[in-house]
């Protein structure tokens, strides 16, 4: 399980707030494999969580109470795959320590600059307010600058991989398939721009499943659309493309299936934004709206490009909302 470090002076104050914070919106993202722990430099072990941080996360409806602080050492270094810290200050005093760790080392508001964007983020100041001996509504202001970088973090941890027990971008190659399992479809109209389509995913590596029709005799679309984009919402293939004549059959009817987010694109630029944006997991194509060489690009596009979460993320989850009725 990825472990994330979290890094300050007494554990009891920002550190454990950020510990908190992430494990709750890992599970809200269906994430549980990612784990949060926070460390102090000069920790006393035992300690609780003070009064004001534990209030201000109960209002996240979050329960701190058993919390007890840690102390930073070598092994919990080693297991972390990232370590964040509160402050630069924090973070320096790790590296003087631990030089040999210091490719994992960063601020909070550092790596969520880093990584993704968010309103709350500041680029220019990576120091996380320290509330110790303030009010409530300091400890507030403190908990949601917390939060905000962490949620510009947590919406983009899907562009890294864990090599060597550190976190590592990914390579975006758009040349090879990396394992991504495409279904595809079309009715009468689309079939012979889907059969393009095959053959390019064919020579690029991906692995997919042609799910009809095989002709070019009349068939219904909505009998193909809603094959393929059932097979993406089940989770057998990771994404799905539809042709029809315009597109526009096919988005309409791969929508109705829950867990779908179709998108009808006619141009490379909205195939890399509704990736980018609404981590849209259905193509569909109009082939009588536009050529075969547009259409194979605006597929390397869409199948290339990854979503890019963040404040996006906040914008599905009211999709998701929507879709299930609240």
């Amino acid at each position: 399980m990825p472990e994330i470090l979290f890094v300050c002076t007494g554990n009891t104050c920002r550190s454990p707030m950020a510990e908190f914070l992430f494990n709750r919106l890992a599970r809200e993202r269906k994430m549980e494999h990612w784990q949060a722990k926070s460390v102090g430099l000069a920790a006393l072990p035992g300690d609780g969580i003070s009064t004001h941080a534990h209030t201000v996360l109960k209002e996240e409806a979050i329960d701190s109470a058993a919390h007890r602080s840690r102390i930073l050492d070598q092994e919990s270094l080693e297991r972390a795959v990232l370590v964040l810290t509160m402050t630069e200050g924090h973070r320096d005093m790790v590296i003087a320590r631990y030089p040999g760790y210091r490719d994992k080392i960063f601020t909070l508001k550092e790596f969520a600059a880093k990584i993704g964007e968010s309103p709350g983020v500041d680029k220019l100041d990576l120091d996380i307010m320290d509330p110790f001996g303030q009010g409530e509504e300091v400890y507030r202001a403190t908990r949601d600058e917390i939060k905000a970088a962490l949620e510009a973090i947590i919406g983009n941890l899907h562009q890294f991989e864990i090599q060597a027990g550190n976190l590592v971008k990914k390579e975006n190659n758009t040349n090879r398939g990396d394992n991504m399992k495409i279904a595809i479809g079309s009715d009468h109209a689309g079939y012979d721009l889907k059969m393009e389509i095959i053959k390019f995913l064919e020579e690029a590596g991906y692995e997919y499943r042609d799910m009809g029709t095989d002709s070019s005799q009349s068939v219904d679309y909505p009998d193909y659309g809603y094959k393929v984009a059932k097979a993406v919402a089940d989770k057998e293939y990771d994404r799905g493309i539809l042709i029809c004549g315009t597109g526009i059959g096919m988005c309409i009817t791969a929508n109705k299936v829950k867990g779908v987010r179709a998108a009808l694109c006619h141009d490379v630029f909205s195939a890399k934004a509704t990736r980018n944006h609404n981590d849209s997991n259905v193509l569909t194509l109009g082939a009588r709206v536009i050529g075969a060489g547009l259409a194979l690009e605006i597929v390397k596009t869409w199948l290339g490009e990854e979503f890019d979460g963040g404040r996006h993320q906040n914008r599905l989850d009211k999709i998701s909302d929507i879709e299930r009725g609240e």
